[in-house]
């Protein structure tokens, strides 16, 4: 049932419910806790727009925290918070009357002219009762005072709703010095070992972009609704940094435990930059040297077979094939829809011609990738085409964990990892999501189904791509 407070244009705040729990209640000592949190983070060559940040208490959710606000603006002057209510049932989007928002570094104003806009859609409304309890949206308040001057809040509770329509209502909200915190932890009450292989299912479905794949979080509806108003700005996430609460408070022991993540979204051409700026890195291999015309000729092949493929109909048979396409190479075909990943197959060796490979990855992109849906006819206008072409991987030889993370070169670097049956890679490109070079290895040892940490002792190639698209 809603309910319309009356005392909208009163000039009352809300007092802080969980100031000396989830945090310290003394201004000097959470000022402290707080920089140092963030002092664990470096900022980005372009800061965000929209971050998701857990909401525990500081001393087990912190850290990551701290990752996310480390990159923020410190200019932004509106910070709207979606957090999900943990004590008084929400349906829709639930903002407070409060006139301020207080912790003990101060009070932050509230937005109301953004609120009342908000208000004309019928799925937003004022409700005091679930704010006055809530910590989600509380716990993100001092990382603000500590990195803004003077900004101000707009505080949304978010559940039991459709995530397009509330995108829809908050979107107009929105301007060029808005920051959006979707206020979340993940999974919770598993083991370790469980939380991290659950928590990685969540993180991989919103580094793809899959609005309506698998998230086990308490503030799933605040993380689906960014992540459908990261489409609409046309912003990429990044992982900054993934853990439990046992990574961080081990003392509490590994039997129940909570998992937290910072993801950032930026901007699709800054995550771009981070790829192009890193093309002067010294490289150990040769150039593919893949002429103009060839990257023509693979392109259209790649479109043709994809095109052929979805329609049941046959494999193109090419003509006046270049010398190049006709050596044996590793390569990939990626599809993306709307900037977002539908597919990617390929060979990493180079085990056929290479405009063979280029036919036979176009359909096993589009029909055999087992984490999307076959590509319908419907979608092929705007699905967009990328080939890389891939040199020999070499192994890398280490000597330690440190020793390789040191020689790996970020946006340059594909690598593979292989332990006894197992084998995975990444591509150069996928640095752009995964940045952090222990995340990105993580993440390669899970995707091929190995340990978290089976990078410190698997065998290790790398090699390059030169990637061309449509």
């Amino acid at each position: 049932m809603r309910f319309q407070s009356p005392s909208f244009a009163s000039e009352a705040g809300r007092a802080p419910a969980v100031a000396g729990q989830f945090y310290p209640a003394a201004p000097d000592s959470l000022k402290n806790f707080v920089q140092e949190y963030i002092a664990g983070g470096r900022p980005l060559p372009v800061a965000p727009r929209i971050i998701i940040s857990p909401h525990a208490g500081y001393v087990f959710s912190g850290p990551v925290a701290g990752k996310g606000y480390a990159t923020i603006d410190p200019k932004t002057t509106t910070v709207i918070i979606l957090g999900p209510p943990h004590h008084v049932p929400v349906r829709g989007i639930v903002a407070p009357s409060a006139a301020w928002f207080e912790t003990p570094l101060g009070r932050v104003p509230v937005d109301r002219e953004r609120i009342k806009k908000l208000l004309d859609n019928p799925i937003a409304y004022i409700d005091d009762r679930p704010h006055a309890p809530e910590h989600s949206i509380e716990v993100q308040i001092p990382f603000l005072q500590v990195r803004l001057s003077s900004f101000k809040i707009v505080p949304l509770l978010v559940s039991e709703t459709d995530p397009e329509k509330a995108a829809e209502s908050i979107y107009p909200l929105i301007d060029d010095h808005t920051l959006i915190v979707a206020s979340s932890d993940f999974s919770h009450y598993l083991t370790q070992k469980e939380a991290r292989v659950e928590d990685d299912k969540s993180i991989a479905s919103i580094l793809a972009g899959n609005t309506d794949g698998m998230i086990d979080a308490c503030g799933e509806m605040p993380i689906r609704v960014a992540m459908i108003l990261a489409k609409k700005m046309e912003l990429k996430p990044l992982l900054l940094d993934a853990r439990t609460s046992y990574d961080t408070s081990p003392e509490y022991g590994a039997d129940r435990v909570v998992g937290y993540a910072s993801i950032v979204f930026v901007s699709q051409a800054a995550a771009k930059s981070r790829g192009n700026s890193a093309s002067a890195a010294p490289r150990h291999e040769k150039s593919n040297g893949v002429s103009a015309e060839t990257k023509i000729f693979l392109l259209t092949l790649a479109r043709q077979s994809l095109e052929a493929s979805v329609k049941g109909e046959k494999l193109p048979d090419p003509q006046n094939i270049p010398e190049f396409a006709q050596e044996n190479r590793g390569c990939f075909v990626t599809l993306t829809l709307n900037g977002e990943l539908r597919g990617c197959i390929g060979y990493i060796e180079p085990i056929k011609p290479l405009y063979m490979a280029v036919m036979e990855n176009s359909r096993n992109a589009a029909l055999s990738d087992p984490r999307f849906p076959q590509v319908s006819p419907g979608e092929l206008p705007s699905i967009k085409v990328e080939v890389s072409v891939l040199t020999q991987p070499i192994p890398l030889e280490y000597t330690s964990p440190e020793d390789l993370l040191q020689k790996l070169v970020p946006d340059v670097d594909g690598v593979i990892l292989e332990q006894g049956p197992y084998q995975s890679t990444f591509l150069p490109q996928v640095w752009g999501q995964l940045p952090d070079k222990v995340q990105f290895l993580e993440q390669l040892s899970l995707k091929g189904g190995m340990p978290r940490d089976s990078w410190k002792t698997a065998q290790v190639k790398r090699y390059r791509a030169e990637h061309f698209s449509e």
